[in-house]
């Protein structure tokens, strides 16, 4: 079994506690040393606008500086990360702001706000096309903010979740074995709601036990490029997937340890392909700390540290 060594792991930290965002350094101590969720918290709300929504580069392909739901639920997942509850201001507000900013008619939310096109990002957050891309948003970013629904269910009305879980399910039901792995990466955070009914949880993880061979990247050769991380889908030993992914899991940590650059990052397998170059010179580097964070928790998870 291949292990991220001592050294290895030391300039992973001091890349992070040097270059990376202040964000990434304060879950590293979460996670590794005496950290405190309050400390993350702290800095997570800076990224939190007057709406309750978050934006400001939160989500290193997306610079506007406006809220969006999709920047909304990568900060809800720290928020879960760090247990945050519902007493939480922080979680409070960003719940407000998905409440104000659900589309009763579609029955979803729309992912990012037209104001996206204003500045810097990502050419597939283009807004023309974003409903198209993303499947009218039924399954993402829906089924993850419904798990938060549920996560803050004291701050949500009880009839709204009821009936958006059950639309989703059934949206679920519909959809192809091979899922577009966006909206699978959804469906596994949904089901990973501590508060989910058991008989949706049921449901869906029969769905998704099912389907993961299908989504999920099975060689290094397709984690050179942009594609379902088996990491992305089981987090930990004990998630749902882990059993179900155990080879590619494998698979998945042998690569990340061998893909360590000379600097202790990780770096993104995609790139804004010519758009914006200035910008995504910083945003490369955002994604680094980002992506370094996130391999060296798992990596922690799975016992693949040296001395850890």
């Amino acid at each position: 079994m291949k292990l991220l060594t001592s050294d290895s792991f030391e300039k992973a930290r001091t890349f992070v506690m040097e270059q990376g965002r202040e964000l990434e350094r304060r879950l590293l101590s979460y996670y590794f040393d005496d950290g405190t969720p309050a400390a993350v918290l702290d800095e997570l709300a800076n990224y939190q606008n007057q709406d309750g929504g978050f934006g400001n580069g939160l989500e290193p392909d997306i610079q506007m500086p406006d809220s969006s739901v999709i920047t909304t639920t990568i900060a809800l997942r720290i928020l879960r990360e760090v247990g945050a509850t519902s007493d939480d201001e922080i979680v409070q507000k960003a719940i407000q702001y998905l409440l104000a900013e659900y589309d009763s008619t579609q029955s979803t939310w729309p992912i990012v706000p037209q104001a996206v096109d204003e500045y810097p990002h990502a050419p597939w957050w283009n807004f023309e096309n974003t409903a198209d891309t993303f499947g009218n948003f039924l399954a993402n970013p829906r089924a993850e903010v419904v798990g938060y629904l549920h996560e803050y269910h004291e701050l949500v009305p009880k009839d709204l979740t009821e009936q958006l879980t059950v639309e989703v399910i059934e949206h679920i039901k519909t959809l192809p074995d091979e899922m577009n792995m966006y909206d699978f990466i959804c469906c596994v955070h949904l089901v990973e709601t501590a508060d989910l009914p058991q008989s949706a949880k049921d449901t869906l993880a029969e769905i998704l036990i099912q389907r993961a061979h299908s989504v999920v990247a099975h060689t290094p050769e397709e984690l050179m490029q942009p594609s379902a991380r088996p990491l992305w889908l089981a987090h930990t030993p004990t998630s749902l997937l882990a059993e179900t992914l155990k080879s590619e899991v494998d698979m998945n940590l042998d690569f990340d340890i061998e893909h360590q650059n000379s600097d202790g990052s990780w770096s993104p397998t995609w790139s804004w392909y010519g758009q914006y170059p200035e910008v995504w010179e910083q945003a490369e580097q955002h994604w680094k700390s980002c992506l370094t964070v996130e391999i060296l928790k798992a990596l922690k998870e799975f016992g693949r540290i040296e001395g850890l």
